[in-house]
């Protein structure tokens, strides 16, 4: 895979500006300094590659080669995201990691708790009011505006397949086993109810409308 290129900014200079950033937002007596957030962005920035690497629309590449530009809210918010969820999974460093999870609520009112797992390609499309509980996600995961992925009340989160796409709006809640290759469309909601692969659901009056999908989700969001 061909290197991440960085648009307008070093590695060392994206590290500082983190900083200023959670120094502004939360200014209390224990600021996170570069020193503590380098370790991190080492790694952040290989899962970035990875993924934007594997989107291959002009958003994400150019020339065949990944480019992350720290001044695009998609990509920043999903870089966000990558580092608080880094921070975690290498030492449980939760001082820095909600602090990082916060900062991204703060700047795109985007909710994904830095303890969830997205998988290595995802996309998140202008993500405001978007809030992504716990549920397990499949490869090719997309979410655009005010979509909710969340628990019932007894605790139940959904599943997703291989390529789901989450139009503006859509919602799916509960124990809901979502296929591969399906796109739930503007405001529609999925509760406590499966999915096969392959399905468009479009918002109904009272039940949703599930119709075939024709098309491949990877041609129309990552390929």
């Amino acid at each position: 895979m061909k290197q991440l290129q960085l648009r307008h900014i070093t590695a060392e200079q994206l590290c500082a500006f983190v900083c200023r950033q959670l120094a502004n937002l939360f200014p209390d007596p224990d600021p996170i300094r570069a020193d503590e957030l380098t370790p991190y962005l080492k790694q952040t920035l290989e899962r970035v590659q990875a993924c934007f690497g594997n989107i291959r629309k002009p958003k994400f590449q150019s020339g065949g080669e990944p480019f992350f530009n720290y001044l695009h809210p998609d990509h920043y918010a999903m870089f966000l995201y990558l580092l608080a969820n880094t921070a975690f999974r290498a030492d449980k460093n939760e001082r820095i990691a909600f602090r990082l999870y916060y900062l991204n609520k703060a700047l795109h009112a985007l909710d994904a708790f830095y303890d969830i797992t997205l998988p290595e390609t995802f996309q998140f499309m202008h993500p405001t009011g978007t809030v992504l509980g716990h549920a397990s996600y499949g490869n090719y995961f997309c979410a655009y505006q005010n979509c909710t992925v969340g628990s019932d009340e007894r605790g139940n989160f959904p599943s997703f397949g291989e390529g789901v796409i989450l139009y503006a709006g859509a919602r799916v809640i509960g124990k809901c086993a979502i296929g591969s290759n399906v796109v739930l469309g503007t405001n529609a909601l999925v509760l406590d109810r499966d999915i096969l692969d392959n399905k468009v659901v479009l918002c109904g009056d009272i039940r949703p409308r599930v119709i075939d999908n024709r098309r491949e989700v990877l041609d129309r969001r990552f390929r």
